[in-house]
């Protein structure tokens, strides 16, 4: 048996819902940070769900081990080491490397 393909628009929805919510979640952090946890709970949810990846510039903004919002100086400490950029999340420890390149001049 197979299934229907979703209409375009249904991700299109999702991907603006997932945009709010981790905004709601910059927002809320300083006052409710455990709010900003469940933000980025249920933009997970809803990318499983709908089956699409996150863009790059949201990766980073939580830990993929404790679902946890990380905001760099409050819970999330980055180290640059040669051509790694090392980030640790202060909440469960999770450590999480990254390669870069130097821009040349």
């Amino acid at each position: 048996m197979s299934r229907r393909k979703r209409p375009k628009y249904v991700n299109k929805i999702a991907l603006e819902r997932m945009q709010i919510l981790f905004n709601q979640a910059e927002k809320e952090f300083s006052s409710h940070p455990e709010r900003s946890d469940r933000y980025v709970k249920l933009t997970r949810n809803i990318s499983t769900k709908y089956n699409i990846t996150l863009p790059y510039y949201w990766r980073g903004r939580f830990c993929k081990n404790c679902n946890k919002f990380l905001k760099p100086g409050a819970n999330l400490r980055v180290r640059l080491s040669g051509n790694t950029i090392t980030r640790k999340c202060l909440e469960c420890g999770n450590l999480t490397k990254v390669p870069y390149t130097h821009k040349k001049n």
